[in-house]
């Protein structure tokens, strides 16, 4: 294995002309494929100069061929920069731009961001692709988008470091339907924790139509808890002739805050809300 110097320094050579060009529009890609599965993980990003801003774009993928039974999908986008601390090279994550999604069962599963870039400093966009067969076998890869010799390994621990309450289950009147939510669990993403959650509508016979949505909200206020809607944490889908709908996906928890989510089941037209909450991680 290379030394982080050694990783540093291929790293910085790839990436000098992106992290000084004035306006670059090329976009920096790199895929690696899954060891022991048809399955791959891209990179990319480019930079730009927008009304007198410099700008990172950057964004992930991770795709399967013909499907291969995959089950589930997760994806992790970490755009970082590159720094000298006390004569060593090291790669800072920058804190409140990564993304992250999954498990779920959407294929391709992509996620892209941008972000107000400095033009004399020099980055790289990391992402981790991780599928899940139906069979339960894991697989995942790392791809660095400009790393021109080797990708940083990133990895996903799960924590038990919260029991969330819950699942939560509520009936659908007169359907013969359910909906049901799941967490949020936590898992421990490049030291940072993320909040998972899912939901499901399930019923006794096929369903005409059925529709599901989760999402999460944040608990602010004293004495009296409020909980507030996270902007872009709600996921919905629609199937018909289905017995059961679901719906998985997760984001970036912090410290100290108190979370719940709920799974929201329509079938034709009767509609139940299952909520459940947590302390938190």
């Amino acid at each position: 294995m290379k030394s982080i110097r050694a990783v540093g320094a291929a790293c910085l050579g790839s990436l000098v002309f992106a992290g000084t060009a004035t306006a670059q529009t090329v976009i920096q890609t790199r895929t690696v494929q899954m060891s022991g599965v048809a399955c791959s993980v891209t990179a990319w990003e480019y930079f730009q100069t927008v009304t007198g801003t410099y700008i990172q774009q950057y964004g992930g993928g991770t795709s399967c061929a013909g499907g291969v039974g995959v089950a589930r999908k997760t994806l992790d986008v970490v755009p970082q920069v590159f720094n000298l601390v006390n004569g060593e090279p090291i790669w800072f994550n920058l804190s409140g731009f990564g993304l992250y999604q999954g498990p779920t069962p959407i294929s391709p599963l992509r996620l892209a961001g941008s972000r107000t870039a400095v033009s004399t400093h020099v980055y790289r966009n990391l992402v981790y692709g991780q599928v899940t067969l139906s069979n339960g076998k894991t697989f995942s890869a790392t791809a660095c988008s400009s790393c021109s010799n080797e990708s940083p390994t990133l990895t996903i621990t799960q924590s038990d470091i919260n029991t969330p309450f819950g699942p939560t289950t509520q009936t659908i009147p007169r359907t013969g339907c359910w909906v049901t939510e799941f967490g949020p669990t936590f898992a421990i993403v490049n030291s940072s924790y993320i909040m998972t959650y899912s939901g499901n509508v399930g019923c006794n016979t096929s369903a005409p139509l059925s529709t599901l949505t989760i999402g999460a909200q944040v608990a602010n206020g004293y004495p009296k808890t409020i909980y507030y809607m996270i902007s872009g944490s709600t996921l919905s889908t629609t199937g018909s002739g289905l017995y059961r709908l679901s719906v998985y996906t997760g984001r970036t928890a912090y410290l100290g805050h108190g979370y719940r989510i709920f799974a929201t089941g329509t079938v034709q037209s009767k509609t139940a809300t299952a909520t459940g909450k947590t302390s938190g991680p």
